[in-house]
């Protein structure tokens, strides 16, 4: 670089000497001894104005100099990555493994869904795992709406809900038209926050599974609306008994056909809904023996009913009607208490069911005369019956109802502490 004043050797420093510099004294008696003559400090000081300028020019052209040195090192960077970038895609053009069709990669997608706890959101699963394999991985996964239609609300802190919502509504946004299938998770008053989320893809919500942990929750406020609901999952962390709870399916649409109550103890006859009679698959626990029939007489078209009768207290003796019920399928029965079994056998005597094809009996103690009976009254339809509490039944026993119905499977499971099952 040359400035105005010629080349720039480094070697060479400006010569900065004057007569001044031998005599650094302020008097300056020794430099007007010396002869400086008409020399004055106003010259030198003129000249050194002139050395400053010419320095201060070099300095600006040298930062001119650098900066286009930046931005060309800058163009480089941005051709190499442009270059790599470039061997990047032909590299997977080379592939097979890249030249999949889309409707190949959207087959493989959706067996990565998760099984086991398909509810769960994490980068480290699919779909949001799918994402962040490469760019058409991503553009693909986001393009698919069947992977976007299971997700987990948790509400976080107040702090971070409205980052969180905004994600939510994202992921919901991503499934367009799908039925959805959502598990919601309420440890506090949280209903009119989720509601909001929630209320643009009301009418696509197919399955509903709500974790409350309160039970000053009232979650009729999210059974609204609901035009096509069909699973239905209440889940009360910590048990209680809710005499009321089974009232909350009059917020439910008729289009519902799995009901589950878990986590709390309900009473049906206090419930009078007829949507009651649209359900196909129950899992409740209720507090008296007697209430088995009365939700079999609730639901008419129910083809599968998992029951569990939670109270040990002494109820008043009830007259009981034979009562048939011509479409159930499935039925487990279990008890929190031997004490109960005495009125459940009661409720056995007077129960036909000409269409059961599995009965389960988890701590219940049926005599073998009175079972032999039901399973006459049910025209022997019976294709597997599975005891399991504590007292295996005898050869003998196992050959009488074997003969009564020869298809017959009769599974024997110990109590849980074995652990061990026949099956």
């Amino acid at each position: 670089m040359r400035s105005s004043h010629g080349p720039i050797d480094d070697n060479q420093n400006p010569d900065l000497e004057s007569p001044y510099s031998k005599y650094p004294n302020r008097d300056h008696t020794h430099a007007s001894e010396s002869g400086l003559g008409d020399q004055t400090i106003n010259a030198i000081l003129t000249e050194r104005r002139q050395q400053l300028d010419a320095v201060l020019h070099d300095i600006s052209g040298a930062d001119n100099l650098m900066d286009r040195v930046e931005d060309f090192r800058q163009q480089l960077f941005g051709k190499k990555d442009r270059i790599t970038q470039s061997m990047m895609l032909h590299r997977r053009y080379g592939s097979a493994f890249w030249r999949f069709p889309v409707e190949l990669l959207r087959q493989i997608f959706v067996h990565c869904l998760p099984e086991a706890d398909r509810f769960r959101v994490s980068p480290k699963l699919a779909p949001l795992l799918l994402t962040r394999i490469c760019r058409r991985w991503k553009e693909v996964a986001e393009n698919m709406p069947s992977l976007w239609c299971i997700l987990s609300v948790i509400h976080p802190s107040a702090r971070s809900w409205e980052e969180a919502s905004f994600w939510y509504d994202l992921w919901l946004k991503r499934s367009q038209g799908q039925p959805l299938l959502l598990e919601i998770h309420c440890f506090l008053d949280e209903s009119t926050q989720v509601r909001s989320l929630l209320h643009p893809y009301n009418t696509r919500i197919s399955s509903l599974r709500l974790l409350l942990a309160n039970t000053t929750i009232e979650p009729e406020l999210l059974l609204q609306d609901l035009p096509t609901l069909q699973e239905f999952t209440l889940d009360w962390k910590g048990g209680c008994y809710r005499a009321d709870i089974a009232e909350c399916i009059s917020q439910l649409p008729f289009t519902l056909r799995d009901l589950k109550f878990k986590g709390l103890t309900v009473d049906p006859s206090k419930s009078f809904s007829t949507a009651w009679a649209c359900l196909k698959n129950v899992e409740i626990t209720v507090q008296h023996p007697h209430h088995v029939l009365h939700v079999l007489q609730l639901c008419h078209n129910l083809s599968s009913l998992e029951i569990c009768v939670a109270s040990d207290e002494h109820f008043p003796a009830e007259v009981i009607q034979p009562f048939t019920h011509t479409n159930i399928q499935s039925l487990s029965v279990s008890c929190s208490s031997w004490s109960t079994s005495d009125s459940l056998l009661d409720v056995c005597n007077a129960l036909t069911l000409p269409n059961l094809r599995v009965l389960e009996v988890h701590h219940v103690w049926l005599p073998h005369e009175e079972l032999k009976a039901f399973l006459a009254r049910s025209n022997y339809s019976l294709k597997r019956l599975i005891f399991s509490y504590g007292k295996w039944i005898t050869d003998q026993q196992r050959a009488e109802y074997v003969a009564l119905i020869p298809s017959l499977e009769v599974l024997n499971r110990q109590t849980p502490e074995s652990n061990w099952v026949i099956d």
